[in-house]
């Protein structure tokens, strides 16, 4: 190994150790913040550089090995992504046939799925046209979707970040479940809430082995096309399978995760219960959860998850990368702007120089 790649292994090594240990750092202090996520993604970009350059110390044949592993693994990657656009359209179509044509996932996964497939054409025609709008165009269509693949990135670690540190791992021992709403149909609990409750029970079950009992908070509010608030059904399903009302606390103002947060835990306050509270939502939904209970500083809850049919996971998951966005605004915003003002930056020097 030449001196310069040397130096250059050492200081790969060095930053990829210092990223692991401020990822460990900041992750037990609280996981649930997004610049985990963008510690893990830095220490994972170090340790490829790391073992890039480490790979000339195991001859020839490590080498070879190296970069067939490499291969494999960006083959995968680009296949991954180029299939990404029909198969969102597949589960579109699925989720459309099984929930009914005016299902808003269905519909966002759909058009999703259509809007990926057309982005490589557009994008190519809008990059041979020399007209100076063109390249705007370009420009921005190019720089939002380079943010927006950053931001889904960086969701993707967040995922692997509270899988490590996060959820029932953090809270070993809840004082309160938060089983978060997600409406009714015909004023009952539907099969997707009802995953929510089971795995509350289930957790609850678990405690009772301890001699714990911890206390239910039921969280969501009426909708306007329900005949009930989701909180009524959702302590009538709890009390069916042997919970006691006295364990159970009734929510029924909320109508946004927001709410559900803000509200169980003024409830709770109110009635002087405190310690470690595990909030009980669907698997696609906890990572927002998490996010959106530290913007709000409640210290105290943490996100477990129950488990998601198959053909639904895509779309919910989608929903979450978009409500996650909605929660960085002005962030959002500034790069909006610095987009706009690039396009047109660029497409007036092009014009300059045509």
């Amino acid at each position: 190994m030449s001196d310069g790649l040397w130096v250059l292994f050492v200081t790969a090594a060095v930053f990829t150790v210092a990223s692991l240990i401020a990822l460990w750092v900041t992750a037990r202090r609280d996981p649930r913040r997004l610049r985990c996520a963008v510690l893990l993604l830095i220490a994972a970009f170090w340790l490829l550089v790391t073992l890039v350059t480490a790979s000339p110390m195991f001859g020839e044949r490590g080498q070879t090995i190296f970069l067939v592993i490499a291969g494999v693994l960006l083959v995968a990657w680009l296949a991954a992504m180029g299939m990404l656009p029909l198969l969102l359209v597949i589960d579109g179509l699925i989720v459309l046939r099984r929930e009914g044509i005016r299902s808003r996932t269905g519909l966002l996964v759909l058009a999703a799925g259509i809007a990926l497939l057309l982005l490589p054409g557009v994008t190519a025609s809008l990059a041979r046209n020399d007209r100076w709008w063109s390249m705007a165009l370009f420009t921005l269509v190019t720089f939002i979707g380079t943010y927006l693949g950053t931001f889904l990135v960086v969701m993707l670690a967040q995922f692997v970040v509270r899988a490590l540190f996060g959820g029932r791992r953090r809270v070993p021992d809840p004082d309160v479940l938060i089983v978060l709403g997600s409406g009714l149909i015909n004023g009952k609990v539907p099969p997707l809430l009802a995953s929510r409750l089971d795995r509350a029970l289930q957790v609850s079950a678990e405690e009772a082995l301890q001699g714990r009992r911890p206390m239910f908070v039921v969280s969501g509010g009426r909708g306007s096309d329900e005949p009930r608030a989701g909180a009524e059904a959702m302590a009538e399903y709890l009390t069916s399978r042997g919970v006691p009302d006295e364990r159970i606390i009734v929510e029924d103002r909320s109508r946004s995760t927001r709410g559900n947060l803000v509200n169980s835990t003024r409830l709770l306050r109110e009635r002087g219960i405190g310690g470690p509270m595990l909030a009980v939502t669907s698997s696609y939904h906890t990572t927002r959860t998490d996010v959106l209970a530290a913007d709000l500083r409640l210290d105290d809850v943490f996100v477990t998850g129950a488990h998601t049919a198959w053909y639904y996971a895509p779309g919910a998951y989608l929903r979450e990368y978009i409500g996650v966005l909605t929660y960085r605004l002005p962030l959002n915003i500034g790069v909006g702007i610095f987009c706009v003002v690039a396009a047109v930056a660029m497409a007036w020097a092009t014009s300059r120089v045509g």
